[in-house]
């Protein structure tokens, strides 16, 4: 009895060993193809921070959220790093495996355009569908592509007509007018509050207001 189980529990523990060993060596593998293909783009004159052929861009990175408040979002990386590498441009590549995957950085309003708004319409992250799914259930806009993005598109387009648009301006301006009246307080008051949520709570009270016919 005592010799099956120990047998059970050595076959048990080279079965774990191996699916470990297995783990590590994919690892090092993929780590291996993404610094190499960094710094092959590096090489060929792509623009990018500084490239580490074994830490990619994290040491970049943590430099650069060193110097922001430990909450802050990551959305001002970006915005950081070019702070720090102003040769930079507006787009860059940037190398956070495997806190993240490979990144196209792109920080001006005119690229961003057309990976957003171009007739080709790009292909979506999947993290987009991923994200929004449990809220849509994966019939949104943002989610779409292809002859279904188009035909939806098309017809939501009188909404996003810039005739549309104008005639919804007061109320816009009367909800951004409460927003800043929000903010003036608080800057009088001096007190810590959250930018975050009260920003939330203007972007949704503009869409209850255009979009749903909400009123106060």
């Amino acid at each position: 009895m005592f010799t099956s189980f120990s047998l059970d529990l050595s076959l048990s523990f080279s079965f774990l060993s191996l699916v470990f060993v297995a783990y590590i060596v994919r690892f090092l593998y993929k780590i291996y193809r993404i610094r190499s293909y960094f710094q092959k783009l590096q090489r060929d004159g792509l623009p990018m921070p500084p490239h580490h052929p074994l830490f990619g861009h994290l040491l970049v990175t943590n430099t650069a959220l060193s110097n922001l408040p430990r909450d802050a979002h990551a959305h001002y990386l970006p915005s950081q790093i070019r702070l720090k590498y102003p040769s930079l441009g507006p787009v860059y590549y940037l190398d956070m495996w495997p806190f993240a995957p490979p990144f196209l950085v792109a920080t001006s309003p005119t690229v961003i355009s057309q990976f957003t708004q171009s007739e080709s319409h790009l292909p979506n992250h999947p993290g987009i569908r991923k994200y929004l799914l449990p809220i849509t259930g994966g019939g949104d806009l943002a989610s779409m592509e292809g002859e279904e993005w188009k035909r939806w598109r098309k017809i939501y387009n009188p909404g996003f007509s810039a005739g549309n648009i104008q005639t919804l301006v007061p109320t816009i301006v009367e909800e951004v007018g409460i927003f800043v009246d929000i903010l003036k307080d608080h800057a009088r008051r001096r007190d810590m509050f959250s930018l975050d949520e009260a920003a939330i709570n203007a972007t949704m009270d503009v869409i209850g207001r255009v979009a749903l016919y909400a009123t106060r």
